[in-house]
């Protein structure tokens, strides 16, 4: 038998078999198909997203800050304005206001029915305020809350309603000095006077806080790099005395009152530099509420009215002629019995005068002996004297609105012209030119630049500028020229001359009077019967410290009107209380004719 013996079984058979896979069940397929489909949805939305961020990104960015985020300004505190001594003459307090954020108020009928009735305005106006721009996230609804309205408006806990602090101007003076001050407006800006003038020292800077709300609407956090504090505005410490301006204001308002007049002015200054203590116009205004008057009250008149002067102009004529050595003190002069005739002009004296000396000229006041000097003087130099005392020219005061006055060109002054300018016609004069013309006399001949504004300083009381020139102000005129004006002439006028109503006990004043006409406005020619009653003077003669003007708009005709009259005692009462309160020494005993008053401590 053969160790091996073929089988009758096929090889193949012989051979292992493998059974193929199944086929796979429904849902397998089913689930590989979703996942492409997934796949492929993300695969789209991604893409989708990249296009849109990188298209759209920043404006949905911007709309979702706007909707997440609220800027709430935060008002910077407005500057004080203080008088000479640290006295307030406008400062700023904060009082409550309410505000809406009409974007998410909720019901905004119940919102305004609540506002209106806590702060008393017609339901219509606060409805349309929070019904208004939803884009606008910050409403004012109402200012100058109560404290007793702001603890309702809190209480109320009204959605998107809330309060804020916002400052307010305040005058502890009222009325005193109003034109000279200005006002500010509700939204913050001053709009006239030193407020207006001064406004970008006195504003400051506001600044904000953002805060990021959740989807109700509540504050959670407040951002870091979205806060700035407000900058505070810095303070201006002015020349301007209050006590001095307030008793100023009183004098004035009394003789107004007394003389039934239309208005009146008044400027009181040292006239050694300039500063100024006090500036009057009467009838003034209250700066917290503005909006009851009419504008003109706003103007100060102290600097930008000009008018016809009148026999106050007269000292400065007379000291051209003694520069020029035209006339003598002690020289006669024939007034021709109060009526002279010069070619086709007739000049009349208010009061007749034969022979007058020079100084008594002055002291009487008379025209026709002012117009016979002009001619001797001539156009030219009479020019020269003229606007060498400022005349025609801005004084420099800093201080919005000032008017340059009057002074024609010399190729236009005629014969006229040479004798009525000095009696001061033909020429128009701020009073703070007047004054500062005075001052030049009364100081030695210096012509100095009237000032308001002593320092601007912050709240730490650092002094960031101060006004004050180093330099000596200009001379117009020889010191002795400017003595003898005020000594020989200037005083006589109060003790023996027009000016004796402004005489006083302790000190010698020395001023000159002035009556001139008031011009009428539609057409050439003067108002009947209407004046402007003034007098200028200073005080004391041998050292003067205060030089002060008065000048009455319009006083009752019938009443009196004359400069001497009217103005005059108003000028003493001024001087007197000046000195007074500044500690000036008596004048030394000097014998005096005339009524003298005792000064009011």
């Amino acid at each position: 038998m053969a160790l091996f013996e073929p089988t009758t079984e096929s090889p193949r058979e012989n051979v292992p078999s493998i059974a193929p896979p199944p086929p796979p069940p429904r849902a397998a397929r089913a689930g590989v198909g979703i996942l492409a489909l997934l796949i492929a949805a993300f695969v789209v939305s991604f893409g989708r997203l990249a296009y849109i961020h990188a298209q759209h990104g920043p404006q949905l960015d911007r709309i979702a800050q706007r909707q997440h985020r609220s800027v709430i300004p935060i008002p910077a505190r407005r500057g004080s304005i203080a008088d000479a001594r640290g006295r307030i003459l406008a400062g700023t307090r904060l009082r409550p206001g309410v505000f809406a954020d009409p974007k998410v108020i909720e019901d905004k009928q119940q919102a305004a029915r609540i506002v209106a009735d806590v702060v008393g305005q017609p339901l219509e106006e606060v409805l349309a305020d929070v019904t208004g721009d939803e884009n606008r996230r910050f409403v004012i609804l109402s200012r100058d809350l109560t404290d007793e309205q702001a603890a309702r408006i809190r209480d109320a806990d009204i959605h998107g309603v809330g309060l804020f602090d916002e400052p307010y101007r305040v005058h502890p003076m009222t009325t005193n000095a109003a034109a000279l001050i200005g006002f500010v407006a509700p939204d913050g800006h001053g709009v006239s006077g030193l407020e207006h003038q001064y406004e970008s020292w006195l504003r400051g800077q506001d600044g904000f806080k953002t805060v990021v709300r959740d989807a109700g609407r509540r504050a959670f956090w407040l951002s870091g790099a979205g806060y700035q504090p407000p900058r505070d505005g810095l303070n201006l410490v002015l020349t301007i005395d209050a006590v001095i301006q307030e008793h100023a204001e009183r004098a004035i308002a009394r003789a107004v009152e007394q003389y039934q007049a239309e208005s009146a002015v008044a400027v009181v200054m040292r006239p050694g530099n300039g500063d100024i203590l006090a500036i009057v116009n009467h009838p003034g205004f209250d700066p917290q509420n503005f909006r009851d008057y009419a504008p003109s009250r706003y103007r100060n008149r102290a600097v930008a009215d000009a008018h016809e002067p009148g026999s106050i102009f007269k000292p400065y004529v007379a000291a051209a002629a003694l520069c020029e050595r035209v006339v003598r003190l002690d020289e006669m002069i024939d007034c021709h019995n109060g009526l002279w005739r010069d070619g086709a002009r007739r000049l009349h004296d208010h009061v007749p005068h034969g022979l007058l000396s020079f100084t008594d000229v002055v002291v009487k006041s008379s025209n026709i002996g002012m117009a016979q000097i002009g001619k001797r003087l001539g156009n030219t130099r009479l020019h020269r004297y003229i606007t060498a005392f400022g005349f025609g020219s801005r004084t420099g005061v800093d201080l919005e609105g000032e008017t340059s006055g009057i002074v024609q060109p010399l190729h236009r002054w005629n014969d006229f012209s040479t004798t009525s300018l000095p009696m001061g016609h033909e020429i128009a004069a701020t009073p703070l030119q007047l004054v500062r013309g005075f001052a030049a006399l009364a100081n030695g001949g210096r012509l100095v630049t009237p000032r308001v504004v002593r320092a601007i300083v912050d709240d730490a009381g650092r002094v960031i500028r101060e006004f004050e020139s180093d330099e000596p102000p200009p001379r117009i005129l020889p010191e002795s020229i400017a003595a003898t004006v005020k000594d020989r002439m200037l005083t006589d006028v109060v003790l023996r001359g027009t000016g004796r109503n402004a005489a006083l006990a302790e000190y010698q004043v020395f001023g000159k009077t002035g009556t001139a006409q008031v011009p009428l406005k539609d057409r050439p020619g003067y108002e009947p019967r209407a004046y402007y009653s003034s007098f200028i003077a200073g005080a004391p003669a041998e050292a003067p410290q205060v030089v002060v003007l008065v000048s009455i708009c319009k006083p009752n005709a019938s009443i009196g009107y004359l400069g001497g009259r009217v103005a005059a005692p108003v000028v003493g009462e001024i001087l007197g209380h000046t000195l007074a309160y500044l500690n000036v020494p008596p004048s030394p005993p000097r014998p005096s004719t005339g009524s003298i008053r005792q000064v009011s401590h």
